[in-house]
């Protein structure tokens, strides 16, 4: 919160007095600046809202609308914020028009001389801004590129360090000195080479000894001729092919005969009998005659009569 006497005093230093129109919205400027924040102009008007006031400072423009029953509207503009604005005047009056992008401000005042000062300052400010936000863009510009030229020297430095070190790794050192064996080991050593260097002599004459008990006229085996293959009939074609196919075993049609036929089928007689038997059984007990007794009457001659039965 400011000052009441330090705003009177900054009111007072742009010849701006309070009337009955703008008691409230005066009374509620103390609480509404911040610190380090100073005048440049105010000026009272309408807006769609009613009668309101406009005051421009150093950082912003603001809007202040005080009602009866503590209802209060303030309206915040930065500078930066604002995109557009409109100006216009007539006979009784002046009109301004502020776009910030997602809305607008439209104010009327009957006042044309301080309306057209307040606008004055705004852009005055506007302008100031834009210049400082360039001239901080071009800092902040100029850092990096020495920000970039530090680091390119730091990573040439880099480089060149990690290239000395790659050289001198790559310069020949002188070998260092072995140490010497006690003398028991170095006789060891010693008879281990000698016995080496016996057993590969005579590995070397044992194989000379071999080459010279080969004879000479030895020759290679010579490969037997391939026999190109005879003419064949249809007939070998055909079987060579069945074997291929079938394999190895041969299938031989067998002549078919009445036991290979019936061999499934065989004939018992006993069976035949028991089959006769119940008919039999029955011809003789209604007394019907056989078919063994019928084929012996056809047999028997004419001349003879059959003997009564006495049955």
């Amino acid at each position: 919160m400011v000052d009441v006497k330090t705003v009177r005093k900054q009111l007072k230093s742009i010849k701006f007095g309070a009337s009955i129109w703008n008691q409230p919205e005066l009374n509620e400027l103390p609480h509404i600046l911040h610190e380090h924040e100073t005048i440049l102009e105010a000026v009272n008007g309408i807006y769609e809202g009613g009668v309101a006031l406009l005051v421009a400072t150093n950082s912003r423009l603001l809007l202040i609308d005080k009602k009866p029953l503590n209802y209060l509207t303030v309206e915040d503009l930065r500078f930066d914020m604002i995109n557009e604005i409109d100006y216009s005047h007539r006979m009784m009056g002046a009109t301004i028009t502020i776009s910030t992008g997602s809305k607008s401000l439209k104010f009327k005042s009957y006042n044309q001389p301080r309306l057209r000062s307040l606008i004055n300052q705004v852009q005055e400010r506007m302008s100031l801004i834009k210049k400082e936000q360039s001239d901080k863009a071009d800092n902040q510009q100029q850092h990096l590129e020495e920000i970039n030229k530090q680091l390119q020297m730091y990573l040439l430095a880099q480089h060149q360090q990690l290239q000395q070190q790659i050289n001198n790794q790559a310069a020949p050192q002188q070998p260092a000195e072995l140490p010497k064996p006690d003398a028991r080991l170095s006789d060891y050593l010693f008879a281990q080479r000698l016995l080496d260097q016996f057993r590969k002599d005579e590995g070397n004459n044992a194989a000379a000894n071999a080459t010279a008990a080969t004879p000479a006229t030895a020759m290679p085996p010579v490969p037997e001729p391939v026999v190109p293959p005879q003419a064949q009939t249809q007939e070998d074609i055909v079987k060579a092919a069945r074997k291929e196919i079938f394999g190895a075993q041969q299938t031989t049609q067998q002549p078919v005969t009445a036991s290979t036929y019936f061999k499934g089928f065989e004939v018992n007689p006993m069976k035949v009998a028991y089959s006769k038997l119940p008919m039999m059984l029955r011809n003789r007990k209604f007394g019907r005659p056989s078919f063994h007794a019928h084929s012996q009457e056809q047999a028997m001659p004419t001349g003879h009569a059959a003997a009564p039965s006495h049955g």
